[in-house]
């Protein structure tokens, strides 16, 4: 795990997947396996950016997040949080960072539709999960 101090910028998040401010006041952390995230699904493949928005599950082996997922059977297929800012992916030397330390929401009400990750829209309305969500589409 990499524990240095980077400071980037990303320009601002799109938080419109969230349909009020309630439950970002006390988020909390997690750390995120990077392993298990897709290029081009997951985070922007040019500018490797992990969107705001991200719906994750904890993997049960190793209590690392990771992106929820419905047909999963490793702990993911619980909808643990969801992601509350961008988190840039590059360190400093220009390498792809294995994990990350990152904010997540717990409760919140969501637009699913306007997710960033188009095939946890339609899925994380019905999901088992450990967190408090209402869905407004």
């Amino acid at each position: 795990m990499d524990l240095g101090i980077t400071t980037v910028s990303t320009g601002g998040s799109d938080q419109s997947w969230l349909a009020s401010r309630h439950g970002l006041s006390n988020g909390q952390s997690r750390t995120l396996d990077l392993s298990k995230f897709t290029s081009g699904t997951h985070y922007n493949a040019t500018t490797k950016v992990v969107p705001s928005g991200v719906a994750l599950g904890i993997v049960t082996a190793t209590g690392l997040a990771a992106p929820f997922d419905a047909a999963a059977s490793d702990g993911t297929e619980v909808l643990d949080s969801f992601l509350i800012a961008d988190e840039p992916l590059l360190r400093a030397d220009g390498s792809l960072a294995t994990s990350v330390i990152v904010g997540v929401t717990v409760h919140a009400f969501i637009h699913q539709n306007r997710l960033p990750v188009v095939a946890q829209r339609t899925t994380v309305e019905g999901a088992d999960t450990t967190g408090i969500f209402t869905y407004q589409d």
